[in-house]
């Protein structure tokens, strides 16, 4: 009906309110669809609202325990063990049932947590945050696993934009809400933040009875999810080094190791990715490089954005603090309102317009950091906010559903983990960044405009590579 509306109207008359049909979200949100989409919501919410929601608090444990040398692996072993544990998630799901796996992840993303909070030391945290960042992999993992299967295809595009506001929203309520509890009880309050999401996610897994798709059970991959952890570990050394060096010849190793996923993956076993992940022809291949891609230039852009702008504009925490947010906040506004469209080349286009938006968000703020100027450093972030709310929903759902029919849980299952690994190669790049053009010396001279423009560069790159591939991804039709 799309292709004959086209011929005779052109492209953009079929145009309609995706709310307006049967199928809205009245169905989305009543009975069993609304319990299974209120389990999903509660492992993205989880997952987007956990990975930031200490941020405040590290520095008062740092100095507490005596943890500033090992600080920045909190971080790092938490993304690394996320992408361990979304690597592994089809498999173990398939092996133990969908409740036994999210059960089994949620105790020990409770214990890692709880080792958190009574650390009689720094070491505590950091181990506690790797047990986290493993669970927290699975739960995503098998909760993006899940949509295919218990959701009617009239309302996969309307889980998905569901499911970008969720993350975008948590995103924001993490490090806020984090820092609320920090500063009104104490900073080992703020690992407990995120027990009303555990709490529903528990809740919602006993309520459902969530079914798994029509293909064989997936097969552990040891080798390929082995690399896949080495990489990520030498992409977080090089984000935790100081010697630029050093930084660059991880850079590099850790570009061979991802080099050796590609290419090993099914070599020594079975495979972990959907056939086609790697082509550049396919348009599963291109959604999936259009994830990473994004996710990194996101990762790259936004890590020392605070800094930069507490620095340069001599700004305190709270107005620094609405400035970052605002990306997020219109991400989740664009996200609702352009998912009320449902017309196949709207959405097509959605995913090379997103990326220009945020080629030209990146060159904003590299200039408006240059020359000062704050308006353009919220624009540049409204931009960018506009980019994520039209192209994210879409090229997940491209993604999930070129995959073969019999690999799509799979495929969908490794949609976070693609994120994930974006984000770690993205801090990477951006710390060896700051480190090679004097970050620290530059801001201490009131002035980074160098630091700023390879920053927003390389985003800006990464934005540009987006846009390309956007043309060749194509929501399937029927």
């Amino acid at each position: 009906m799309t292709e004959l509306l086209e011929e005779r109207n052109g492209p953009m008359r079929d145009v309609k309110l995706a709310g307006t049909d049967a199928s809205g979200y009245a169905d989305l949100l009543s009975g069993e669809s609304g319990r299974m989409l209120a389990l999903i919501s509660s492992g993205i919410g989880l997952h987007a609202f956990n990975q930031f929601a200490i941020v405040a608090a590290m520095p008062l444990a740092a100095a507490e325990l005596g943890g500033r040398d090992w600080y920045s692996w909190v971080y790092s072993l938490y993304f690394i063990g996320s992408i361990a544990g979304g690597t592994a998630a089809a498999s173990i799901r398939d092996r133990l049932g969908v409740r036994m796996s999210l059960a089994i992840a949620s105790l020990v993303f409770a214990l890692g947590g709880l080792m958190a909070f009574a650390a009689p030391a720094f070491g505590w945290i950091v181990f506690g945050r790797l047990l986290q960042g493993v669970a927290d992999g699975l739960i995503v993992a098998i909760c993006y696993s899940l949509i295919p299967a218990n959701f009617s295809s009239s309302l996969i595009a309307r889980v998905f934009a569901v499911e970008a506001t969720v993350w975008a929203v948590t995103a924001l309520l993490g490090p806020l809400i984090g820092g609320v509890m920090t500063e009104a009880i104490s900073w080992r309050s703020s690992f407990l933040a995120v027990t009303p999401f555990l709490v529903t996610l528990a809740l919602f897994t006993a309520l459902t009875k969530p079914k798994t798709g029509e293909g064989k059970a997936a097969s552990f991959a040891p080798v390929t999810v082995g690399l896949c952890v080495v990489t990520a570990l030498i992409f977080a050394s090089s984000s935790t080094s100081g010697e630029p060096l050093w930084q660059a010849a991880l850079l590099v190793f850790g570009v061979l190791a991802l080099l050796s996923v590609v290419l090993l993956d099914g070599r020594f076993g079975a495979p972990l990715f959907p056939a086609g992940t790697f082509r550049s022809s396919s348009v599963l291949g291109r959604a999936f490089l259009m994830l990473f891609l994004m996710s990194a230039g996101h990762s790259a852009g936004s890590t020392y954005l605070a800094l930069l702008v507490s620095e340069v504009f001599d700004l305190g925490p709270a107005l620094v603090g609405y400035i970052v947010v605002t990306m997020a906040l219109v991400w989740s506004v664009v996200a609702m309102v352009a998912s009320r469209y449902a017309a196949f080349a709207w959405r097509d286009a959605t995913m090379w317009v997103g990326p220009l938006f945020h080629l030209f968000g990146f060159v904003a703020l590299a200039v408006a950091i240059g020359l000062q100027w704050l308006p353009l450093v919220i624009f540049g972030q409204i931009l960018i906010g506009i980019g994520f709310g039209l192209a994210w929903a879409n090229v997940n759902e491209a993604a999930m559903e070129a995959a073969d029919a019999t690999e799509r849980d799979r495929a969908s299952a490794l949609l976070p983990t693609m994120s994930t690994a974006g984000y770690a190669v993205g801090a990477a790049l951006s710390g060896t960044i700051a480190t090679a053009t004097g970050l620290t010396a530059s801001l201490a001279t009131g002035s980074a405009g160098d630091t700023a423009s390879w920053l927003y560069g390389t985003a800006a790159f990464g934005a540009l590579v987006s846009f390309v591939l956007g043309f060749g991804v194509k929501l399937k039709r029927g």
